[in-house]
């Protein structure tokens, strides 16, 4: 829901920084592992020093990202766009798309059961006592009027210092339409509202940034977790990584082949040789430089030479990217319940959707934000009731799920506006 502006472009300092982390996340799991050859041979207490490098980053992002959904979602709620027109067909492509991601991953998942191939990964953590009692095979984990109570602040105050994702978005929600309501006349915004709205969106920028600080130390935790792992089981660890990778990719590339291919060409009847010649260089670039946001220009470029109104691209790639983050979902739900799996954990189907529910409030207003994936995660684990600190032990094979990640987001974004548009003998209409 973060308004964009379409002539964004990436600063060269950003560039620099996606060098420096690609290249510190390298050196760090080569030391990690290097040290971990000589985990035994460590002076007492160096497992308590190495934990604390690998809690810190964690923990960090876990204390920035209940605000950086707050003022996302509350900011999107004050753009200067209407909340009508095309909005209606904006979410129910939305929320297809996402019933399918959630399926994908779910299906996938279950079939495969990624997570018994790491139960040595997660030797060591800890659960929250909540989920730790044994449960019979098909049981229902959700209370479904616990959910709703939990949806509901009783305190403006409490939802951010319990990171409750429901209540917060809840509270974005009721904040944002009251404002709208006071300070928005026959579509035009009343000054003092505009202040305020240059107050959130610093205040955004300024969470940004320290993300992007905190994200420069994830290294660190990295380098503590392979360490860790890598002393106790060898190179066992980074084999039970390669499940996690090849499930979450496979994930992505069958919502793109099936989900997308399927709007394109069956919906909005543009030839899928068209489409791929022109969302290539979007695509390549959202891969390269770890961003759907900074391939933005790009990706309408694409748009228009597709034959999309200009209308439904704007609402498609600059606002629908906000809702629409299947790949960050799909990353999402494989990871909670493969670490479910991992930790023995019988969980219901019924369970299962709960937690994907989670999921996709999780994903709402952060996809313009560093590291998105990482920051969504970390709302969810604590949620789902899994241990924050294993966090660190997905990141050595991140940098690629997460580029995939952002490759995913564009081509989400640019059949989206296409879906918006309608087939294409529309093309120059507006969006009805």
């Amino acid at each position: 829901m973060v308004p964009i502006s379409v002539d964004s472009r990436p600063p060269d300092g950003g560039l620099k920084t996606i060098r420096y982390i690609f290249a510190a996340n390298v050196a760090a799991l080569i030391l990690g592992c290097l040290l971990g050859f000589y985990w035994n041979g460590l002076p007492a207490g160096s497992d308590g020093l190495v934990s604390i490098f690998a809690w810190l980053p964690v923990a960090l992002v876990k204390g920035f990202a209940g605000p950086l959904l707050f003022l996302a979602i509350l900011n999107g709620m004050m753009a200067d766009q209407p909340l009508t027109a095309g909005v209606r067909r904006l979410v129910i492509i939305c929320a297809i798309n996402t019933v399918l991601a959630v399926s994908i991953a779910l299906v996938l998942v279950n079939a495969l059961k990624p997570g018994t191939h790491m139960e040595g990964l997660v030797r060591g953590f800890s659960l929250a006592p909540s989920v730790t009692a044994p449960v019979s095979p098909g049981a229902k984990f959700v209370s479904w009027s616990d959910v709703a109570k939990s949806m509901i602040p009783d305190s403006i105050v409490r939802p951010f210092l319990e990171n409750n994702i429901p209540a917060l978005i809840v509270l974005a929600i009721l904040f944002g339409l009251g404002i709208r309501s006071a300070g928005r006349r026959d579509g035009v915004w009343d000054a003092r509202f505009v202040r305020f709205r240059g107050y959130v969106e610093i205040s955004l920028s300024v969470i940004s940034f320290v993300l992007r600080i905190i994200m420069m130390l994830m290294p660190l935790a990295i380098f503590a977790a392979v360490a860790k792992a890598t002393g106790e089981l060898g190179f066992n660890a980074l084999r039970s990584l390669s499940w996690y990778l090849l499930i979450t990719i496979t994930g992505m590339v069958l919502q793109i082949i099936i989900v997308y291919q399927a709007w394109i060409a069956m919906w909005s009847r543009r030839t899928l040789r068209n489409f791929w010649r022109q969302a290539k260089i979007p695509v390549i670039y959202a891969f390269g430089v770890n961003s759907s946001l900074s391939s933005l220009p790009a990706t309408l470029d694409a748009l228009d030479n597709l034959h999309c109104s200009r209308a439904s691209s704007r609402l498609g790639a600059c606002i629908g990217t906000n809702f629409n983050n299947d790949g960050i979902l799909l990353y999402e739900v494989v990871a909670v319940i493969m670490l479910a799996q991992a930790f023995g954990l019988d969980w219901s189907y019924v369970h299962q959707l709960g937690v994907a529910g989670v999921c996709v409030l999780a994903t709402l207003g952060v996809s313009g934000f560093p590291e998105a994936g990482v920051v969504a995660l970390s709302l969810v684990l604590p949620a789902a009731g899994l241990p924050l600190e294993i966090m660190p032990l997905l990141l050595p094979a991140d940098w690629i799920v997460a580029r995939c990640r952002s490759a995913t987001n564009v081509i989400s974004d640019m059949a989206v506006s296409l879906a918006i548009d309608g087939p294409a003998t529309n093309v120059g209409g507006e969006v009805s």
